[in-house]
């Protein structure tokens, strides 16, 4: 009893609020300049929230192709704490090789695994598809 007591505070107190829903239905041609570093492994971009053909996600999109027939897409919302404005993750501008929200200092790896910070949360994934040489991305 006093187990179930103690277990239900727990949960409480370490409950994460959700990600909020936002329609993502992106389109994107990977021939475009603009995506030019999709053209190479581990090479990431940011799509802002209202991308080239439909919705973005709550604060937009990062895409990392991990290789040529593998893409990853993921929320730009920070889990910890998201609904602070401030809770926006953006790739590293030194090293690219990972993802950071400098607003609560989680960091996230290229497939969005928490490295470091206070989240317990890896980013949310997004659904990604590649038919020759266009990339969509949806939820």
């Amino acid at each position: 009893m006093l187990s179930a007591l103690l277990d239900a505070c727990g949960s409480k107190n370490n409950a994460q609020p959700q990600i909020p829903y936002a329609p993502v239905n992106l389109s994107l041609s990977l021939a475009a300049q603009e995506y030019a570093p999709l053209r190479f492994d581990n090479g990431a971009v940011t799509i802002p929230v209202k991308g080239p053909a439909g919705n973005g996600g709550v604060k937009g999109v990062i895409v990392v192709r991990q290789s040529a027939s593998t893409f990853l897409a993921f929320e730009r919302n920070c889990p910890y704490q998201p609904y602070d404005a401030c809770a926006l993750v953006s790739l590293d501008r030194n090293s690219k090789l990972f993802m950071r929200d400098s607003c609560c200092t989680s960091q996230f790896d290229l497939k969005g695994q928490v490295t470091g910070g206070p989240t317990p949360l890896p980013l949310k994934q997004y659904s990604v598809s590649v038919q020759g040489n266009l990339l969509s991305i949806t939820n």
